[in-house]
């Protein structure tokens, strides 16, 4: 685990409390603990990483995305230690998973819901959907994402791939676009759903 982590980039936290959720610095990993700072998380986060506290990890390398759950040992303002676990799933090889939205929704601003006929799939990076109309390359759209566990993200789309297609033998068109303007909180919450509808996917193939 010690070394899996050392090759490991752009880690991820989650507290209890989704909406203090950051990125660290790790600075040392021993046989014992994993010694870091946590950035973009403001003052008033802080209250949500108490010691003893149970947090999820999230760690990107050439084999996936490595979670896992640990402990909070030790921390001084921003300055944070965790226990070094042997417990850990490496969920993919693509650095963020695309799952299906479930009973979720995605609403655009300044369309009508109507035109979003279907959610293919859904990333941390962005989503694939069809549509009644067609968007433009490039354009941001401000939409609202509904996930299944009652979370709502703000951000907008801009549609990098658009695909005529079909859908219930009408006229469609397939888009596939990318997240701009997600917060890190929120982009965090989409990394943390995937890895959850994953989980149960793999746990109903199991069963």
């Amino acid at each position: 685990m010690k070394e899996l982590l050392k090759s490991a980039k752009d880690f991820k936290i989650i507290p209890s409390n989704f909406k203090s959720s950051g990125a660290i610095n790790v600075q040392e990993i021993t046989d014992e603990k994993i010694k870091g700072e946590l950035v973009l998380i403001d003052e008033t986060e802080l209250k949500d990483y108490p010691v003893d506290s149970t947090v999820e990890i999230f760690g990107v390398n050439s084999l996936g995305l490595i979670y896992f759950e640990t402990k909070i040992i030790e921390r001084e303002d921003k300055q944070i230690s965790f226990a070094l676990t042997s417990d850990y799933s490496i969920i993919q090889r693509r650095e963020y998973s695309r799952v299906g939205l479930n009973q979720g929704t995605v609403t655009f601003k300044d369309i009508a819901p109507e035109a979003v006929l279907e959610i293919e799939d859904i990333s941390a990076g962005g989503i694939k959907l069809t549509c009644a109309t067609p968007l433009e390359i490039d354009k941001y759209y401000d939409i609202e994402i509904k996930l299944s566990n009652n979370m709502t993200i703000e951000c907008a789309l801009a549609p990098i791939r658009i695909k005529e297609t079909e859908h219930k033998s009408q006229k469609a068109y397939s888009i596939s676009g990318k997240f701009v303007n997600l917060e890190n909180a929120d982009r965090i919450v989409l990394v943390q759903y995937a890895f959850k509808i994953k989980m149960e996917e793999q746990n109903k193939e199991n069963e």
